[in-house]
């Protein structure tokens, strides 16, 4: 149900655009870098394998991961439907990362999702091996997203604007030792081969699977300072809802009694995301869904008409 909220929601924004479109548009793009942070996950917290529960009892208290932000890239394409309202289509990277000094044990160190694992060459035996030691966590996101602006103020120079988003995100994540030395394995026995200290990974080279596509919807509120006649210094802080729980490094799973299975669910990760660059006016006065005139400059009566955005006029005396 909730998936189909979210894709519903993506297309509407793409059938309402006609009934925006006035008859003049421009083009510009936009570049520039970002910086985006696992902010939390929605729903409760798992339920915890009985053994498990009792092991932490003992074994606490624990810390919760530190989550830190790393810088991606941004790069979208934008039109204009009318002065105060813009559509853009926004190819993106973030990156984030967390670290854990003193983490407790996860119910997905107990199935097979685990991959810190020795297999013994022999008897073809695999155990899985559980640790404690200080974890840390690499994931990024590729998205593809549409993204609607509304700007109330569009004849200002200093150009304030919402924004609303929907489209999807790939999404990749690896959960490993803080630092791979403290793992030596079993060394007294021959048979048995260690890999590379990785707990849980998805969509890298540690992984057998690809990245996770997952729905995302968001939105969030920025600011456009025109500083010449074709480029704008650009800058917003956005807020997503991303439809995958290994965002922080880790899947999901809950005990169920009434068959004494780790179950894997999937949940919703937020992510903050502050972005920032330069939009270029690469392109004005023209009709997208009909002919236009295509030209640069607009001449009247009442003056020259500037053909960079937002549409407003410089006199000439």
């Amino acid at each position: 149900m909730k998936k189909n909220w979210i894709i519903s929601t993506t297309l509407a924004m793409f059938l309402l655009v006609p009934f925006f479109v006035t008859g003049q548009n421009a083009i510009k793009i936009r570049v520039g870098g970002n910086t985006a942070r696992f902010m939390s996950e929605a729903g409760s917290n798992e339920k915890i394998y009985p053994y498990l529960d009792s092991l932490l009892q003992g074994l606490g208290p624990f810390s919760d991961f530190t989550h830190q932000g790393n810088l991606g890239l941004d790069a979208e394409f934008m039109v204009s439907l009318s002065d105060k309202i813009w559509l853009g289509l926004e190819v993106s990277s973030n990156k984030m990362s967390g670290e854990n000094d003193n983490p407790p044990y996860y119910n997905f160190q107990f199935t097979d999702f685990n991959q810190l694992q020795g297999t013994d060459t022999v008897s073809d035996v695999v155990s899985n091996m559980i640790t404690r030691l200080p974890l840390k966590y690499n994931s990024s996101l590729l998205n593809v997203v549409a993204n609607f602006r509304y700007y109330p103020l569009p004849n200002a120079k200093l150009r304030p604007f919402l924004k609303l988003s929907g489209g999807v995100s790939f999404v990749a994540t690896e959960l490993a030792l803080k630092n791979p030395e403290d793992w030596v394995g079993n060394n007294t026995n021959p048979n048995i081969v260690y890999g590379r200290p990785v707990l849980y990974s998805r969509g890298t080279s540690d992984s057998k699977e690809g990245r996770w596509p997952a729905f995302t919807l968001g939105g969030g509120a920025g600011l456009e300072l025109q500083i010449s006649e074709k480029v704008a210094l650009y800058a917003d802080a956005s807020y997503y809802m991303v439809n995958a729980d290994m965002v922080d490094g880790r899947p999901n799973f809950d005990y169920n009694e009434s068959n004494s299975l780790l179950e894997h669910f999937n949940t919703q990760s937020f992510v903050g995301k502050i972005s920032f660059g330069l939009c270029y006016t690469i392109g004005e006065n023209f009709n997208i869904f009909g002919g236009g005139s295509g030209g640069g400059k607009s001449y009247g009566s009442g003056g020259r008409v500037h053909p960079y955005l937002p549409f407003y006029e410089i006199k000439r005396k």
